[in-house]
Formats: structure tokens, sequence, C-alpha cells
């Protein structure tokens, strides 16, 4: 059978780095391999949830499962696995799941046997899952050579110097702090739900880089909001609009804008206040921090 892809990678936004580096050694050994930032104009448009279950279920030869403390309870890679896992029961436990445990995650799939083999790598070392797929498909690895003779290191003086984020870098952090802090909130509104007979929220992911969320009080719409990465501060920015009922095709206004910020060698998030949500605008703040602020936020209604 002639498959599409060679292997798709499934994992958490949390891992993204880690994953594009894998996808990229794979590519660049000729492998035909499915990661989304890949794909993301083919992507622009369709259903997510049907794509990537034709992606999971029949389209790839493997499925490289990236697992980290990060990856069990998230939504699409929860998404991606019940795909993955419905393909090998179809196919009776013919090797299709590659599974990956990262930085030392020993805990439980759910629906993934414990029996099935993984391989364990620090998130450092994307090149061992690179050469350990290529072996699997029988095609010589980008980083086999022969090896060299060991040299005592001659010893240098290294300053230290700040830490300068590359375009790529930048672009990297705040599209995996838009995954988390989209998953964060998802998980915020279930848990109210579970608290809260009488509430009701549904998610929707229009774009890679927008998802809506709508309220219900009593079956009553009673909010709405909408996040996307770019807006009126640029594309280096998350933005976030809130209503009884909103224009989930306009970004041409929002209540709240989080930009991107260098703070001391990391990549930070800072968020504009905008003078009503009693914010400190000098605020630095994690992806954590700002799902809280933008959750109280869209519950003021409540």
């Amino acid at each position: 059978m002639e498959y599409t892809y060679e292997v798709a990678l499934s994992f958490a936004g949390e891992d993204r780095a880690f994953a594009e580096a894998v996808a990229k050694g794979l590519h660049d050994a000729g492998v035909r391999v499915f990661y989304d930032d890949f794909y993301a104009e083919e992507l622009w448009g369709e259903d997510l949830a049907v794509k990537l279950r034709e992606v999971y279920h029949s389209s790839s030869q493997f499925c490289i499962m990236i697992i980290s403390e990060h990856y069990v309870d998230k939504m699409w890679p929860s998404h991606e696995r019940q795909q993955a896992i419905e393909r090998m029961i179809r196919e009776r436990g013919k090797a299709y799941v590659l599974p990956v445990k990262l930085d030392g995650f020993n805990g439980e799939v759910p629906g993934l046997s414990g029996s099935i083999s993984y391989l364990a790598v620090r998130s450092s070392d994307h090149q061992k899952i690179v050469d350990a797929f290529l072996r699997k498909i029988c095609r010589k690895g980008t980083s086999e050579s022969k090896p060299e003779s060991r040299k005592e290191p001659t010893k240098i003086y290294i300053p230290k110097i700040k830490k300068s984020f590359t375009d790529k870098e930048k672009n990297q952090f705040l599209k995996s702090s838009f995954e988390e802090i989209v998953n964060l909130i998802d998980d915020f509104a279930s848990e109210t739900q579970k608290e809260y007979s009488h509430f009701e929220y549904e998610m929707e992911m229009v774009t890679l880089r927008k998802a809506v969320f709508t309220l219900y009080e009593n079956e009553r719409q009673v909010s709405q909001f909408k996040l996307w990465i770019g807006g009126l501060l640029g594309g280096n920015s998350i933005s976030f609009a809130y209503g009884d009922f909103i224009d989930v095709d306009n970004d041409g206004s929002m209540n709240e804008s989080v930009t991107l910020e260098e703070h001391e060698g990391e990549l930070k998030l800072k968020p504009m206040g905008m003078g009503m949500f009693g914010v400190d605008r000098d605020k630095l703040m994690s992806p954590r921090e700002v799902a809280d602020y933008l959750w109280k936020i869209a519950c003021r209604h409540f």
C-alpha cells in the first residue's frame, strides 16, 4: 500500500521544538513526514478533526508518538492518539505507533499497551530518533560517518553572552504558548462544567491560529470569546476579544492583547492591560498566567 506520509508526528505543543527538529531531520533525509507546520497552508480552513483523523488513521505508514508529561491530557494529541490506536486495533497489533518517551517520562498513556517497546531520549537528542527511524525503514542515516579518534579538547575562555532570539525561535515560542493557553482554558472550562450542571461550553479551533469559546448558562449563550495569533499589534502577539456575541471572522478589534518580550535571556508574555482588567502592564507572564488572566476576563458575566 502506498501511503501519503511515511511517518506522522504526534506531540504536545510544549514539545514542539523537539518535534520540529525530528521532522526536519527526517525531511532532510528524504522521508515524507507529516508535521503540521510543513502543511500550514493545506490545513488552512480544513476541519481539523476530520483531517487529522485521516492523517493518523489511514494516510501514514508509521506514527511517532512523542510522549511527555504534557502529552497525555491535551485535546489534539488525545484526538491523534485515539485515531492511531484505532489503526493499531484494525491492523491487529502490527507495528504502527512508535512511542518516544521524553525527558524521563514514565507515566501511562491511555489506550496504549504498556508492552509496546519505546525509545527514551532527552529533548536535546532528536538525532537519535531520526537515525532510529531511518534504520527501521532501511534508509541510510544522515549522521552515519566513520568514527574519529578522540582528541583532548583545548581549554579556551568562553565569555557569557546574552541570548539573542531569532525570528524563528520567537515564532515557535508564540505558537507553542498559544497552544498551551488554549488547552489550559479548555481545561478550566471543562472543570467548571463538571462543577456546575447549569454551565456548558463549546470550543472550536477555527484554524491552527484561532480558537473560539462559547459559554452557556442553562443552555442560554451568555458569553463568547476568541483568541488568535496576530491582530492590531502585529504577528508577535496573541489577541483576545470577548462579548455576548463576537464576529469570528473579523479580527479588527480586541479587548486585550499579549505581546512577546525578551527578558534576561528568556522569552515571556506581556499583557497590554487596556486599563480595565486590573493587571500590571509591566508584569511578564508565563502561558499559564496568561490563561488564568484571560479566563477570569471571560467569566466576568457570571
